[in-house]
This record gives C-alpha cells, sequence and structure tokens, in this order.
C-alpha cells in the first residue's frame, strides 16, 4: 500500500486547526466549495467542488478533541476506495505540527501523485487560511 504524508508546522493553535477541520463553514474557507459534515463519529460528510472534481464523501472515523480527525473514504476518485485520512495535531511552541496522512493506495501511479499534488495545493491553502486569513477553496488549478 502508498500513502501520501505531509507535515507542516502551521502559527495557530490546535484548537484553532481542529475547528477548521471538523465545521463545515469553516472547511469552505480552504478546501471545498461546499462542505456539509458534522464533528461525529459515523457521519458522512460530502464536500462538493466544481467539474470536473464534483463530490467528495467521507465517513467521519475518528476524533479525538484538538488532536486528531481520521476519515474513510466513500465516495470519489476510484483509486481512492478504501482510503482514510487522517489529520494529526501536535502542540509545538509556535503554534501547532501538523501530521497529514492519505493512506490505502494499491498502488503508485499518475493517480496517486495527482492527489499528492492537490493535498499539497489544499495543505498549503489550509496554512494560508489559518496564518492570513486567505485560503485558496475549490478546484485546483493542475485540475482540468
Amino acid at each position: 500500500m502508498s500513502a501520501i504524508v505531509e507535515e507542516r508546522m502551521i502559527e495557530a493553535s490546535p484548537q484553532r486547526v481542529w475547528d477548521v477541520l471538523t465545521q463545515s463553514e469553516e472547511i469552505e474557507k480552504w478546501w471545498a466549495d461546499e462542505a456539509h459534515v458534522q464533528p461525529e463519529v459515523g457521519s458522512l460528510g460530502e464536500f462538493r467542488f466544481r467539474p470536473p472534481a464534483g463530490v467528495l464523501q467521507f465517513e467521519v472515523a475518528e476524533l479525538d478533541q484538538d488532536k486528531k480527525v481520521g476519515w474513510r473514504s466513500r465516495q470519489g476518485p476510484p483509486k481512492w476506495a478504501g482510503t482514510s485520512v487522517t489529520w494529526h495535531l501536535e502542540p509545538v511552541r509556535t503554534g501547532t505540527k501538523l501530521l497529514f496522512t492519505h493512506d490505502g493506495f494499491r498502488e503508485k501511479d499518475e493517480a496517486l501523485e495527482q492527489t499528492r499534488r492537490n493535498w499539497a495545493y489544499f495543505l498549503d491553502s489550509l496554512q494560508s487560511y489559518l496564518e492570513t486569513g486567505k485560503g485558496t477553496p475549490g478546484t485546483p488549478p493542475s485540475v482540468k
């Protein structure tokens, strides 16, 4: 199995990062054009992007207040079937160390690399939103 792993140092508290990862109106500021999700284990979150990206659905699989958010892919690109996304938050002197993982990919291929580029774009957006108030939600420019 293959995974995408990214680490970021974010100048915001773990509590603030947690809110931005779990609240629909916050997710719309850095990731999806529309987000409908409840911070409850077992709930199904829906995230809408303009075409050609479409709709993603993730089941909220794990929540540990201000420490961890875990999702399981339920609808999305075929190569995402059976994958999971995890956000680990660790307090540090300057804010939060974020360890992002999207794992469970069956093979290393162009779809994995495109997913890696997309997540890098959105992690930059997340960091920018948390540190400056301005994110870049919606379909990444590289998606045609």
